[in-house]
């Protein structure tokens, strides 16, 4: 049993941490960590398929259907939480940009005959948008938004580390499953570690959500 294949399965269950963390915690979840929340339930679907479902037509209409699912989702959670007029001008141009793409990739390739890895790559150009620009918007504001005690931290932390990853990983994905050199295949090992990163660092944040709303019922 290979390293690669270790940490290929280790990726694909880590999804499992953050779902049990949230169902548990689920009562006591802010805002932020349901919608993430429900982000770790679509994102489950695709995740577990993989184990039993080598890669067809069918299994493109799943991930074609996350990414077009998931990008809403993650604009309720960062694109939409700008205070600024110029950061928020700019994160609906985003959202206009990304689902112009998506037609016009959908209606060139459909959702069954392709995986659309253009799409991944744009949505996840555009959560790391979304990230640096509330970064500097509560900087700007004089705002403690990377505080470890805030599950919003360990949200876009995670996130963070996910998206650069994928962005190169995803860019080069067809060039990667087609490659016999093992260095440039198993370069998928290394978006599978930062894939287990961020899905521990949301369970984490689901727990720091519930740790905040038992602090805030005590004082109550």
């Amino acid at each position: 049993m290979s390293l690669s294949y270790l940490i290929l399965q280790l990726s694909i269950w880590s999804v499992v941490l953050p779902l049990v963390a949230g169902f548990l915690f689920f009562k006591s979840l802010d805002e932020p960590s349901r919608i993430l929340f429900y982000v770790v339930i679509l994102a489950t679907i695709p995740q577990l398929l993989t184990v039993q479902m080598i890669h067809t037509k069918d299994l493109n209409v799943v991930y074609n259907a996350y990414t077009l699912i998931e990008f809403p989702l993650i604009y309720f959670l960062l694109g939409n939480k700008f205070q600024r007029k110029f950061f928020r001008y700019a994160s609906k141009t985003i959202v206009i940009l990304f689902f112009t793409l998506s037609a016009l990739l959908i209606a060139r390739f459909g959702l069954r005959d392709k995986f659309l890895n253009e799409l991944v790559c744009a949505a996840n150009t555009a959560y790391l948008a979304w990230i640096f620009m509330l970064i500097l918007e509560n900087v700007l504001n004089d705002q403690k938004l990377m505080n470890p005690r805030l599950p919003i931290f360990w949200f876009i932390s995670g996130l963070l580390l996910y998206t650069p990853c994928t962005i190169l990983i995803f860019a080069f994905t067809y060039y990667i499953g087609k490659s016999t050199t093992p260095f440039i295949h198993n370069l998928w090992s290394i978006q599978g570690v930062f894939n287990t990163i961020m899905y521990v660092f949301f369970a984490i944040g689901f727990y720091k959500s519930h740790i905040l709303m038992k602090q805030k019922s005590v004082e109550r």
